[in-house]
């Protein structure tokens, strides 16, 4: 038993001991027994939970309790890194149908993916067989956007960075699911530029797309292949694939619905895998942490991964944001039922990776930050923000429903009440008349126009409102129901009173 098995060993056993569990009667049949392998376990918990620094493993434990009991979180798995190691591991809640969440459970790492899919670009480069600087076209030379000139003048390093020109703000073509890597990227030829190629960092998924593409034609090989055989093995992540299609059953996502977790088939697009849906579990994440603390580890040479943590605009690495001076390397994932977060603080030596099996775009906002804030915190051996600081998003969706119920009633009431309108009606002058059917189709029309302006300038080039409405049934079903309930019954009872008003 290694030193960091012993001591998830012994934590589960504390914890268990802590919660009132019954030891096994067999293992109390010989107190020598007991002496030889659970007090060893033990003191190997007590020196890792009590390095330098101070990273207490038990204010972890409650710190992602409380918060995992403040918004409702369904499971959650923590790997901690120090000086090399692995120092702590272990998940907390479940992970759907009665099984229990761990630190080997493997989820979908959202937009994590996208470090994986740099990394496999860099090593494709220090093999001479891709360069950085070099168009698009000199890859795929069929490669197009809207714009013919941006299109042979975007690069390896424009895509890699996000500064290609290209957003969602400027696409707005739905692809499904089973759209393949090679249509999908084909599509882009329908992408305006929002910004001139490499003047500004613009997050834009599809981008990613480009390069995974890009890396099957020059290696020869299918996307996830290269990735298993150029990291995940060397790496030893056995329970990471980039095939998520033919993965080991994963748990149970979710998203929510007015504060409550929903269990939720989430569908992966066959295109987006190296934008974000590759499988990992948070001990497979932290070895991959390992190898970024570690110059590389040997995946690439030491230079290549200073270039790969060097900030660009937006704070922009290649696959990684790069913030302090190289103090804090971040990069989360946002699926819609899944949520990851890989930080890294190379000059203490640290990291962690936070994975949840919670979706739902509110929560990778609000639920997601204070959680990584309060691990960040003990992680660099400060005190976490109070549990009760910020919003509760169980506590919003409550709310939520409780607006779309009162909605609810109130459009009954005033449905009921077109049964006298036509006869009200006539006793109003016709400005009145006009007034009284106007404002049932002005007000929803002021409702939406104002959320839509609100979160356009929230998301900023990130927002596009085809593809966000087609989002939302999924990502925020609850918001959505709310927009449907708090316009839709209003443009009907304008339309009932249009047809009563001619039919007068």
């Amino acid at each position: 038993m290694t030193s960091f098995e012993a001591t998830r060993s012994a934590r589960l056993s504390m914890s268990a001991y802590s919660a009132g569990a019954t030891m096994n009667k067999d293992l109390l049949l010989s107190p020598l027994l007991f002496l030889l392998l659970v007090l060893p376990a033990l003191t190997s918990a007590y020196a890792l939970s009590n390095p330098a620094g101070g990273i207490d493993f038990a204010a972890l434990d409650v710190a992602i309790s409380a918060q995992m009991e403040k918004h409702g979180l369904p499971g959650v798995a923590l790997a901690v890194i120090e000086n090399g190691e692995i120092i702590y591991a272990r998940g907390y809640g479940i992970a759907g149908d009665g099984l229990p969440m761990t630190s080997q459970t493997p989820m979908l790492i959202g937009s994590q993916s996208k470090s994986f899919t740099a990394l496999a670009t860099a090593q494709l480069v220090e093999q001479g067989r891709l360069d950085l600087s070099a168009p698009v076209q000199s890859y795929l030379p069929w490669f197009r956007v809207a714009d013919e000139a941006a299109s042979s003048s975007i690069t390896l390093n424009h895509l890699l960075h996000h500064t290609s020109g290209l957003s969602d703000a400027g696409f707005s073509v739905i692809l499904p699911p089973a759209t393949s890597l090679e249509q999908a990227v084909r599509s882009l030829a329908q992408a305006r530029l929002t910004a001139p190629v490499g003047s500004k960092h613009q997050y834009f998924n599809l981008g990613y797309s480009v390069l995974s593409l890009i890396i099957e034609t020059v290696s020869g090989q299918a996307y996830a292949d290269i990735i298993q055989k150029q990291i995940l093995t060397p790496l030893g992540m056995a329970a990471s694939t980039a095939d998520p299609f033919t993965a080991a059953r994963l748990p149970q996502g979710n998203t929510r619905f007015f504060g409550f977790a929903v269990p939720m088939h989430e569908a992966i697009p066959a295109y987006g895998v190296g934008a974000g849906y590759i499988v990992s579990s948070a001990e497979d994440l932290a070895r991959y942490a390992l190898a970024f603390l570690d110059n590389g580890k040997g995946l690439v040479s030491p230079e290549m991964m200073r270039r790969i943590l060097m900030p660009g605009l937006g704070s922009y690495g290649l696959g990684w944001y790069i913030y302090d001076k190289g103090a804090k390397i971040v990069h989360g994932g946002a699926n819609q039922t899944f949520r990851a977060e890989l930080n890294l603080y190379p000059h203490s030596g640290r990291a962690f990776v936070l994975l949840t099996n919670q979706g739902y775009q509110v929560d990778h906002f609000i639920s997601a930050a204070q959680l990584s804030a309060s691990v960040e915190a003990i992680v660099l051996g400060k005190a976490p923000p109070p549990v009760s600081k910020g919003w509760s998003v169980r506590l919003m969706g409550w709310g939520l429903g409780l607006l779309v119920f009162a909605l609810s009633l109130l459009h009954a009431r005033n449905f009921l009440a077109l049964r006298g309108w036509k006869d009200r009606a006539r006793g109003l002058t016709p400005v009145k008349q006009a007034f009284d059917m106007a404002i049932s189709f002005v007000i929803p029309t002021a409702i939406l126009i104002v959320v839509l302006w609100q979160v356009s300038a929230f998301y900023g080039n990130r927002f596009n409102l085809l593809t966000s409405l087609a989002y939302m049934r999924f990502g925020l079903p609850d918001v959505f129901i709310l927009m449907l309930v708090g316009t839709l019954p209003d443009y009907i009872q304008g339309m009932v009173k249009v047809v009563l008003w001619r039919k007068a």
